[in-house]
């Protein structure tokens, strides 16, 4: 059975943010702990949709929310 949930990317990347400045995190540091690139980050915080999952992935991950 194949089931499908539907995702808000605005919600996901409005919760991201809101975990990162609650852990007192600076977009350079969470980049670093992700090992991603900042424009990468910044590319996420502004929600865009041509980011690689993987990268989105790895910054929910360092913030608990994957």
């Amino acid at each position: 059975m194949e089931r499908y949930v539907r995702l808000n990317w605005q919600d996901v990347v409005k919760q991201a943010i809101k975990r990162r400045k609650e852990e007192r995190l600076t977009q350079d540091q969470l980049a670093i702990l992700a090992g991603i690139s900042k424009p990468t980050l910044n590319s996420f915080e502004q929600a865009h949709t041509t980011l690689k999952l993987e990268s989105a992935m790895k910054i929910l991950r360092v913030l608990g929310l994957n």
